[in-house]
C-alpha cells in the first residue's frame, strides 16, 4: 500500500480522476453520444461543416478548450479530420482524442475495421445518420453548387470532389438506423449512381469506440493506442495520430 501511495503515476491518475469531463463533439455523433453519456455530462457540439475548413475547425474547438476555467479531462468527439486539430494547444486540461484521420473509424467501431475497409476499397465515400441530416453529402452539395454558380461550375467542381469515388456506404449502429435512413440516402445513392456509377451498400457500425471514449476519463491508466492523451501544456501535432 505505502508503495501505491508513493507511485507518481497511481497520483496523477488520482488527482485527474477528480477533474471534471467535458465534451467537445461534431454535431454529427450528436445523437449517438446522447444515448451513451451519464445525465448531467457537459457536452457542446461544433457545426459539421467545420470539417470542410480545418483552420476553422482548429479555432473552434480551441476557442471551446479555452473558455473551460477549471482544469478538466476534455473528451475531444474528432478525428485529426484532414489535420483539422493539428495545433489544438490543451492549456491546463488533459485532452482525449480517439487516434483515428476521420469520423468514419469511429462509427464503424475501430481503427482496425477501417483500416481493413479501406484496403479492400480505397474508393468508398461514407454516409452517416448526422452527414444525411446535415445535408453534407454528394447530391446536397450539388445543389449548393447550382444555387451558388451555373451549371458548368456546379458539374465542374462536384466532379473534382467526387470523381474518384466508386463506391457509397452508409452506415447505422443498428438494422433499424440503416431502415430509417435508408429513403434519404437512396436519393444520394441515385444520384452518384448516375454520375458515376457508385455502387451502393449498407453497414452496420459499432458504438465500441464511443463507448469506450466516454469511459477513458475515469480510467486513464487504461489508454490505448486507440486513443491520444494529451497533458496539460501538450499540441496536437500528426505524428500522434500515425501507426506502424
Amino acid at each position: 500500500m505505502r508503495g501505491a501511495l508513493n507511485d507518481p503515476v497511481a497520483q496523477r491518475n488520482r488527482v485527474l480522476n477528480l477533474r471534471p469531463t467535458v465534451i467537445i463533439s461534431c454535431r454529427v455523433m450528436q445523437q449517438h453520444l446522447q444515448r451513451l453519456l451519464p445525465e448531467g455530462t457537459f457536452v457542446t457540439y461544433l457545426d459539421v461543416a467545420l470539417h470542410n475548413t480545418p483552420k476553422k475547425l482548429a479555432a473552434a474547438v480551441q476557442r471551446e478548450i479555452d473558455a473551460i476555467i477549471a482544469p478538466s479531462i476534455v473528451v475531444i468527439g474528432y478525428g485529426l479530420c484532414g489535420n483539422g486539430l493539428r495545433g489544438v494547444k490543451s492549456g491546463p486540461h488533459t485532452l482525449i482524442i480517439p487516434r483515428t484521420h476521420d469520423c468514419i473509424a469511429i462509427f464503424l467501431g475501430s481503427y482496425q475495421r477501417f483500416a481493413q475497409r479501406f484496403l479492400a476499397d480505397p474508393s468508398t465515400y461514407y454516409l452517416t445518420r448526422g452527414w444525411l441530416e446535415a445535408k453534407d453529402e454528394p447530391l446536397q452539395d450539388y445543389l449548393n453548387h447550382l444555387r451558388d454558380f451555373d451549371e458548368e461550375t456546379a458539374d465542374y467542381l462536384i466532379e473534382m470532389k467526387y470523381h474518384h469515388y466508386r463506391r457509397l456506404c452508409m452506415i447505422g449502429f443498428s438494422q433499424q438506423e440503416l431502415d430509417e435512413c435508408r429513403p434519404l440516402a437512396m436519393k444520394v445513392a441515385d444520384f452518384c449512381a448516375r454520375r458515376w456509377s457508385m455502387q451502393y451498400e449498407e453497414v452496420i457500425g459499432s458504438t465500441s469506440l464511443l463507448e469506450s471514449l466516454i469511459r477513458l476519463p475515469t480510467r486513464l491508466e487504461t489508454a490505448d493506442q486507440e486513443f491520444v492523451v494529451l497533458p496539460p501544456g501538450g499540441k496536437i501535432e500528426m505524428e500522434m495520430f500515425l501507426r506502424e
